[in-house]
């Protein structure tokens, strides 16, 4: 994957994407739990020891071994700024709509919103998924998210209507449906 760089208006830093490696384990998990607790607040437990779930050295480890597989199917890409890892996104085929392409997580380190990560982010996630061959791709999210709705409508994502429940983190939440062309972005032929 080549890396494409993107100068915010908002920040003199260049962010930078790239595929993801196992040494960004420790980081993709730390971002993770970062993005819980900002965006979610009360909505799903950031606590994965109350609900029993895997300590932190577990997930990193989850990640590592994600991070290990075969990912030309499924990259996960990572957005850096000055250095460190603010972002990252997964994509790969959806689940539940056949043809499409599905941006299946997206997050970015809560101090770097509004600083152009996301939309850099989100744009070689897109073109990823144009690459991969997709020319429609979905997202799932929770329909109290009014900030990722934003800034996914600006994006020229558009909701369908579907709805469906999904775990997270062992709750059990509501998800809408939005889905984007990519017939704009290269794709293979």
């Amino acid at each position: 994957m080549r890396r494409c760089a993107h100068r915010s208006a908002y920040s003199p830093s260049v962010v930078t994407i790239r595929r993801a490696t196992v040494q960004d384990a420790p980081a993709l998990d730390q971002l993770n739990v970062r993005m819980v607790q900002a965006a979610y607040g009360g909505q799903i437990p950031d606590d994965d020891e109350q609900l029993g779930g895997p300590r932190p050295e577990e997930q990193a480890a989850a990640w590592e071994r994600g991070l290990r597989r075969d990912r030309d199917q499924e990259p996960v890409l990572v957005a850096e700024q000055d250095g460190q890892v603010v972002g990252f996104a997964v994509v790969g085929p959806a689940q539940d709509h056949e043809g499409a392409g599905e941006l299946s997580a997206i997050t970015v380190d809560p101090d770097h919103w509004g600083t152009g990560a996301g939309s850099a982010l989100l744009a070689a996630a897109q073109a990823e998924l144009a690459r991969l061959g997709y020319t429609e791709a979905v997202l799932w999210v929770l329909p109290g998210n009014a900030r990722a709705r934003r800034f996914y409508e600006v994006a020229g994502w558009a909701t369908d209507g579907t709805q469906r429940t999904s775990e997270v983190r062992g709750v059990v939440v509501p998800e809408v449906r939005y889905r984007r062309r990519l017939r704009d972005l290269p794709s293979k032929v």
